[in-house]
Parts: C-alpha cells; structure tokens; sequence
C-alpha cells in the first residue's frame, strides 16, 4: 500500500476559504479510486519540522494546486526546497496562478528569480506537472516550464455527475451568490449584483454562500436583508448548499466550479488573474472582469492611508458596471433558456478525465 502525502492550499487559521478544501477533496477522491487508502495532508506553509516525517515516509507528494506566487518560497511555500531535494516523488496537479490582469506592465514577469529557479527544479523533477488554466499553461510556456500540461481544475471532479448534460429552460426559483474577495474594494460592486438578480427574478430565493470568513460582506447582507450563510464553518460539506440551487453568479472561482460540476447554471465575475484564468478557460462567455486597476487612486496608496489612518474618509472601489454586465448576460439567457450551457458538459467531462490520467501516471511512476 502506498502512503500518499498531499500539501494542501487550505488555510484552516486564515480565511478559511472553502475552495482550497474542495481541490483536497476531489484529488483524495481520485486518489481513493486507485485503492489507495494510506493518505495524509499537510498545510503548506506548515513548519517543516512539523511535517518532516510525514514527508520523507511518504511513496509519493501531491502539491494540490500548486499556488504559483511571486515569492512563493517565502510565504506560500516556505519548504518547497525541503521537498524538492528529499528524494520522494512529486506531482502538481492543477497548478494556478495570480497573474497581475490588473496593471499595464507584462503579467508574465511579476515572479521573483527565486521562484523562477524552484519552478525550473519542479519542472525537471516532478513526475507530472499539470495546469487548471490556459493563463496559468501559457506562464509555464513562456518561462520555458515545458513539461506542464494543461488538464483543466481537479476541483471540476466528480463522478456523480459524469455525463450528465445541462437541462435547458429550467426555471430559477434558488439563486446563489458567492461572496467576493477583499470586500470592503467591492461592496458597490456586491450590492449591485444583489439588486440586479432579485430583480430580473422577483420571485426567486436568492442566498449569499460565504466561501471564507467575510464579516464586512455578512454586515451588507443584514442590511439588504439576503441570507448568508457561512458555508466555510463547515469544509466537508458547506459546498452542497449547490445541491438546490438552479443559478449561481458570484465572486469566488470555486463558487462557479462548483456550480458548473453540478450542472447548474454559473457566471463568475473576475475579481483577479483567479477568475480570469478561468474565464479563459471554459468554453462559454459566462464571466466578466471585474478587477481593481492600479491606476484607480492607487491601490497600494489606499493600503498605506488604511494602516497609518493618515486619511480615514478615503475611499476606493472597484466598479460596479460589470454587475451590471453580468445580468445583462443573465437576462439575455434566461430568454432563450440558457442554451449558452448547451454541450458544456463535455468540457468539464474532459477535464476530470485528463485529471484522472495524471494521477495514475503519477502513482504509478512514483
């Protein structure tokens, strides 16, 4: 029996976002279908003396999303070299990134030397390297990564769902919205939606699923008097709240994969190179950019007033048009039963297959 190690993105004392829980998940899952039952998962940015042992007894290390960063070998992977150099096998399944969509300058060129240099020693010792989007691939590619393979998001997995089409025309009585990052940039933008969708179906039940802990979000919530509910208090099942639903739109990444695993209609809007990589991913127009642009007052200026509270009134938000964008693309839809998700099924089947592939390969070279 082989014993399986896999570093998690889950930050279980940070923001709790459910997402990083969901791609554990569905690659246990896959793991558990080759008949592997010996699986351990460690926090990245654990310290190694803490998962040493764990590490080195294992047959083979799975990085679940390796989450590609500017300085990665500092905050989010502090012992990527440890493991890179202890001789078990590893694999990335799904490796993503947070390009810099939001400024002028090259997106490609916003990583430290150091980082470059670990992902070269990754590309040349892993076992398989996959990518979970085309922006995420085309990194790889330009930073000579060549043994990356595109594979699309293991957290798409399920074999529930395998081969089941969209339903077109279905009514909307259960709507979703998924909470956005860094809340207090798009409160207009987060009200804007509320108000749009309760109005282009005045008769549906609209809830806010809360990916992680989101205090300012659940505050605007009572207000506008929409449920939230903290679907992040509970990592193992807080995502099923998509059981019931028929329409998700929303902030968070895993908020429409999750949605589109289940079939149910999803549009994303894209608060960063998160959203965006996906946007460019799936084979439909179903997401809108929704990204704080540097040139806006400044970003950085607003954090640096915020920490000194050299300014309290000054304020800074993203925009709020792309709401609005969205639930024109709703509305159009809703029109002509929402055929846009006509065939997308095949995508994500594909998907979860390629996923599948690479694991194999992995287990059995490893």
């Amino acid at each position: 029996m082989k014993k399986i190690v896999i570093v998690s993105t889950y930050p279980e004392f940070g923001s709790r976002n459910i997402g990083d829980q969901l791609i554990v998940d569905c690659l246990i899952d896959i793991v558990d279908s080759f008949g592997i039952s010996s699986v351990d998962v460690v926090w990245r940015a654990d310290e190694w003396a803490n998962i040493s042992n764990k590490i080195l007894g294992a047959d083979h290390i799975f990085f679940a999303c390796l989450a590609v960063r500017p300085n990665m070998h500092r905050k989010e992977y502090p012992y990527l070299k440890n493991i890179i150099k202890c001789g078990v096998p590893f694999s990335v399944v799904s490796a993503g990134t947070d390009l810099p969509v939001n400024c002028k300058r090259s997106i490609f060129n916003d990583v430290s030397n150091e980082t470059l240099e670990l992902l070269d020693e990754i590309n040349r010792g892993a076992t398989v390297i996959t990518t979970r989007g085309v922006l995420t691939q085309e990194f790889f590619h330009i930073h000579g990564l060549n043994r990356a393979k595109f594979t699309g998001d293991v957290a798409f997995y399920s074999k529930l769902f395998k081969g089941v089409p969209f339903g077109i025309g279905k009514d909307i009585k259960n709507i979703i919205v998924s909470d956005p990052h860094r809340s207090s940039f798009y409160m207009k933008s987060f009200q804007r939606l509320i108000e749009g969708v309760r109005s282009l179906f005045p008769s549906a039940k609209v809830r806010v699923a809360i990916h992680g802990v989101n205090p300012a979000i659940e505050t605007v919530c009572s207000q506008m008097k929409v449920p939230a509910t903290r679907v992040y208090e509970d990592p193992k099942r807080g995502l099923e709240i998509y059981n019931d639903a028929d329409l998700h739109v929303g902030y968070r990444v895993h908020g429409h994969v999750s949605a589109l695993k289940r079939r149910i209609y999803s549009y994303l809007l894209e608060q960063d190179g998160r959203g965006c990589d996906y946007g460019l991913t799936i084979n439909r127009k179903i997401s809108a950019p929704n990204y704080l642009h540097e040139d806006d007052d400044s970003v950085v200026l607003h954090y640096f007033k915020k920490i000194f509270s050299l300014v309290s009134s000054y304020k800074i938000s993203a925009s709020s048009a792309p709401a609005d964008e969205i639930v024109s693309m709703i509305r159009a839809d809703k029109e002509n039963g929402f055929v846009r998700f006509n065939g997308l099924e095949r995508q994500i089947d594909d998907f979860n297959v390629e996923v599948e592939k690479s694991v194999k390969e992995s287990l059995n070279e490893g």
